[in-house]
């Protein structure tokens, strides 16, 4: 589960759905020298597919393809998280598995965001039918949901394995 979820990580990153974090190095970065545009900040993804700016369909046909991937990325990840939970080896999983987990997860979060931010920028300027993109993004959210149960079902298994064997 560890290597899917960092593997999910990866990807989002290397698609470009989301800036890599540079994690105390960025915050340092943002106080010291004023920058602004930190991992998972407003508009990442919006400015990198230039939403403002190219043609509204390539836009659209370009947030759902990358909503897709990544709903289908985090739909793997999240699999084989259940299948943890439904392992009856206690020894399964570990605190890393679960931190692993919940990053992919907030990665997919920022991805959706980013999606979703994009859209509504190049809807403003489109006169097209955007439901299917919007549909494409609520289907992500949801796979969004349902993981973000899966990391509470794990925690709640990490912490009570932990109890047992203590």
């Amino acid at each position: 589960m560890r290597q899917a979820s960092n593997a999910y990580c990866d990807d989002v990153v290397k698609a470009g759905w989301v800036e890599e974090s540079d994690g105390f190095a960025s915050l340092a970065d943002t106080l010291m020298h004023g920058r602004t545009q930190v991992a998972g900040a407003p508009g990442f993804y919006a400015a990198r597919i230039e939403a403002n700016s190219k043609a509204p369909s390539l836009i659209l046909a370009r947030i759902i393809t990358d909503s897709q991937g990544a709903r289908i990325g985090l739909a793997s990840v999240a699999a084989e998280a259940e299948s943890v939970l439904l392992s009856a080896n206690p020894n399964a999983s570990n605190r890393g598995d679960v931190m692993s987990f919940e990053r992919a997860l907030v990665r997919a979060q920022m991805a959706h965001r980013g999606f979703q931010e994009a859209l509504d920028l190049v809807s403003v300027r489109a006169d097209m039918d955007v439901t299917p993109i919007a549909a494409e993004t609520e289907a992500f959210a949801r796979e969004i949901d349902s993981a973000r149960v899966i990391a509470d079902r794990l925690a709640d298994r990490y912490i009570a394995e932990g109890k047992a064997g203590s």
